[in-house]
């Protein structure tokens, strides 16, 4: 006959918060971090120069273009342009004072990093983040000040502007008066007008991405140079030049918030693209980890594979990462501010769930060491009752799964413990089965069952609930040469669904 005795244990509170609090002694066992964050920081580097490198040649293609102009337009373009290369220019000077400034940081707090590597992940983690967050708001701040150079830009611009109509205004007062007659000089006038405002359209129409950073705007102004068209048709002149003039200064401010949008869409992207490369960096520099446990003598460490025993979400989490870097790579040409942004908050989103996974992995590994541990009392104490140990295995071999172990006495009587893993940390079920080729002692066995939780409690294992007895035992553990070989679900989530022994 057989029998089973089964029961619910946890650790106790003292022993479970002593358990968690020992992140300090999870470690990645790469020391090369800091030299990471330096690469990934000279790649955003070269990422953001390769593209501001076609505004640069956009600005010397607009300056060309200028010498096609017919009317005084030439001049103001002139200046113009001058004005926006001296803020390109002083834009690059901010960020590579930036990048010096990021730079400096890293080597001055590299021994601090480092120092942090040694006392364990949570340390390093704290003083990572702090880096990266330095490097973040560089950007943020650099943003901020474009903005304020933007604002006194344009106050430049339209004082600038308002100099130059004024001369346009006695170019065209000009021909008023000497050429009151000549009503085809003042529709030239119109024309040129128009044609220099048309090729000004034209040309940010080519080299810039309005669509993407104001929509529908530059269209709206095509559609006023085609009213100018019609007014010069129509033979009013002074109308298509007042309606010409206006749609210039509209197109002006355009070029203006185009030019600032950019920029500002470049700062963003540099800190997504560095935040999620330097998020790569330390996924990958922490798949193995080393974990402490014990003291003096007692310690051992334990060379932890991630993804194993995480159950495969650390694959899972640095998948999604890379899919992340695909949408951010891919969009570098189409995605708008707004929509950056967002992809960035997914990104800052990801960063604290690499803690979590490495603490799952230790809680695993710690949990995998508790059923062993919880194992060697039960023999404890079925040895006392002159019970002998045959052998012990996890199910399907795994570390991750129930351990079961089994003894047998010299009457032939075996007793098989599984011992099962809950969904909360530091909780097992405990079944103890007892296979025998006579008939059992019901109250023997439950006498043995309680000798081995009292054994337990002592152990800082506190049993919870009734013990539940089975008239069968549960005949899958009892060949533990199948136990091993045999193929297993993983822990499941409920204790419910993870009770049946």
């Amino acid at each position: 006959m057989s029998g089973e005795k089964r029961r619910y244990t946890r650790v106790e509170d003292t022993e479970l918060r002593r358990l968690r609090e020992s992140d300090s002694r999870l470690r990645s066992l790469r020391n090369d971090l800091p030299e990471r964050l330096n690469a990934v920081q000279q790649q955003c580097q070269q990422q953001m120069q390769q593209r501001l490198a076609p505004l640069e040649q956009r600005s010397q293609r607009q300056e060309q273009a200028i010498s096609g102009l017919r009317t005084g337009l030439q001049s103001l373009e002139r200046d113009t342009q001058q004005r926006l290369k001296r803020q390109r220019q002083e834009f690059q000077r901010n960020l590579q004072a930036s990048e010096n400034r990021q730079q400096q940081r890293l080597q001055t707090e590299v021994s601090r990093l480092e120092g942090a590597m040694q006392q364990g992940f949570s340390q390093q983690r704290h003083e990572y983040l702090s880096l990266l967050n330095q490097q973040r708001q560089e950007y943020f701040s650099l943003v901020e000040e474009q903005d304020r150079k933007f604002t006194g830009l344009i106050l430049e611009e339209r004082e600038a502007r308002q100099k130059g109509q004024q001369i346009l205004q006695r170019q065209i007062d000009d021909v008023v008066e000497n050429l009151q007659a000549e009503r085809e000089q003042k529709q030239k006038l119109a024309q040129d007008l128009l044609a220099d405002v048309q090729s000004i359209c034209q040309q940010m129409d080519q080299e810039y991405q309005h669509e993407r950073f104001a929509p529908g705007k530059l269209a709206q102004l095509q559609g006023e140079l085609e009213l100018v068209q019609q007014n010069i048709e129509a033979g009013v002149s002074e109308a298509a030049i007042a309606n010409a003039q206006q749609t210039y200064l509209k197109l002006a401010d355009l070029r203006l918030e185009l030019e600032q949008k950019e920029q500002e869409w470049q700062l963003y992207y540099q800190a997504a693209f560095a935040d999620l490369q330097n998020l790569l960096s330390e996924v990958d520099a922490n798949r193995q980890v080393e974990l402490e446990l014990g003291e003096g003598e007692d310690l051992d460490k334990f060379s932890v594979e991630v993804d194993y025993w995480t159950q495969g979400r650390f694959s899972e989490y640095e998948q999604h990462l890379q899919e992340l870097h695909q949408q951010l790579v891919e969009g570098e040409s189409s995605l708008t501010t707004e929509q950056l942004k967002e992809l960035s908050q997914r990104i800052l989103d990801q960063e604290p769930q690499l803690a979590e996974l490495l603490e799952q992995a230790k809680l695993s590994i710690l949990g995998s060491q508790m059923r062993a541990e919880i194992a060697a009392n039960v023999v404890d104490a079925l040895e006392e009752l002159g019970y002998n140990r045959v052998e012990d295995t996890y199910e399907g071999d795994d570390n991750r799964d129930t351990f079961v172990v089994k003894l047998k006495n010299i009457s032939g009587d075996e007793v098989v413990t599984v011992i099962r893993p809950e969904a909360e940390f530091g909780a097992n079920s405990v079944s103890i089965n007892t296979f025998s080729p006579t008939l059992v002692d019901e109250q023997a066995t439950r006498q043995n069952a309680e000798a081995i939780f009292n054994l337990l409690n002592e152990a800082g294992i506190e049993a919870v609930g009734e013990l539940e007895c089975e008239q069968e035992a549960d005949s899958r553990y009892q060949d533990l040469r199948q136990v091993q070989q045999r193929a297993t679900e993983q822990p499941q989530s409920s204790p419910q669904s993870s009770s049946q022994s």
